[in-house]
């Protein structure tokens, strides 16, 4: 009898999860240590949670490769909320897509090499869209938290050290990764996450060795990240909302440290705008939502929360388009519509 997928994952299923959220392509021996379970179950579980979209790896890339984002608000027409939607989730450059209640109908993560890029994309096209009534644009400064610095915290610090660190290039390997073998490297991580050194290296035609080298290289630098993510209401944390925080920017400036033991923060930046930080959290209630608002307002000085819109749906998430029930669709980036920007 086929499992019901409205029902949240299993306790080990999520403590799987955690442990991969800590290093995506951990081996399984190690989770099995760490979870207390055997390689070929843990194996089997994580397939079998892939497969259904509960699960997926998501890959990012750096600043250095990405310097440019901003988050997107939409208002739309009403009855036309979906439709845009769907027309805004098929964008190659929107990394990320939320359909949230409050002021706003969307609100879209977007990733550019330049502000140029971004401009252009923003003005020319996306408000272009039919059934946009309004748009608002708030370019990130600087980010305090991103969501691979998040997870769902089911391991205790102990299972959490026993965790290894992922592998180091070797000492004698080159310094720098040619822009040309990342540019590549980043397209089939972005498929399988997990692929084995020797699958990239024979797919680029190098050694598994010189792709080891590589992958270790681009993920120490920061210039690619690899990351777990779990569907919203799958996960121990089902709720989730943005809030918009007016602070002056001494509170802004120190909201990194004020922030970071916060486990229910999984984004947070500067931005320009009428709100100078946005923050992402989620809740194990609405209830907890409301009372994650005040502690905001406790741990900020001189902040306020002046605007919040709970999330409905995630459409889609760093490129993973998702259904209605927040399932991925699909394991590849081609077939949801982004394969990072231009």
């Amino acid at each position: 009898m086929p499992e019901n997928l409205d029902s949240a994952l299993e306790a080990l299923d999520l403590q799987i999860l955690n442990a991969m959220q800590l290093d995506p392509r951990i081996p399984w021996n190690a989770v099995a240590r760490v979870v207390g379970v055997d390689a070929a179950t843990v194996a089997r579980r994580w397939a079998r949670i892939e497969s259904e979209g509960r699960a997926w790896i998501s890959l990012t890339e750096g600043p250095r490769r990405m310097p440019v984002a901003a988050f997107i608000e939409f208002s739309c027409e009403p009855g036309r909320v979906l439709e845009v939607a769907d027309r805004v989730a098929v964008d190659d450059r929107v990394a990320s897509l939320d359909l949230t209640a409050g002021r706003r109908d969307l609100l879209a993560t977007l990733f550019a090499r330049t502000e140029d890029a971004l401009a252009d994309h923003v003005l020319s096209e996306l408000g272009a869209l039919p059934g946009v009534r309004s748009m608002q644009t708030h370019v990130l400064d600087r980010i305090m938290r991103i969501g691979s610095d998040w997870s769902l915290g089911t391991l205790s610090a102990e299972q959490r050290a026993r965790i290894p660190m992922p592998r180091p290039p070797r000492a004698g390997s080159a310094k720098r990764v040619d822009p040309a073998l990342a540019d590549a490297l980043v397209e089939l991580l972005r498929r399988d996450g997990r692929a084995s050194f020797a699958e990239l290296g024979a797919a680029l035609g190098i050694s598994a060795q010189r792709a080891a080298d590589a992958v270790a290289r681009l993920r120490r630098s920061g210039d690619v990240v690899l990351r777990v993510d779990v569907a919203l209401r799958q996960s121990n944390w089902p709720v989730a909302a943005w809030y918009f925080i007016q602070a002056p920017a001494e509170t802004v400036i120190g909201s990194s440290a004020a922030l970071a033991d916060l486990d229910a923060v999984q984004v947070a930046a500067s931005v320009t705008g009428p709100y100078p930080l946005i923050v992402a959290a989620g809740a194990t209630s609405r209830a907890e939502a409301l009372d994650f608002e005040a502690q905001l307002e406790r741990r900020l000085p001189r902040a306020r929360v002046a605007d919040r819109s709970l999330i409905l749906r995630v459409r889609k998430h760093l490129g993973r388009a998702l259904d209605a029930r927040g399932l991925a669709r699909s394991a590849t980036a081609e077939q949801n519509g982004w394969t990072g920007p231009d």
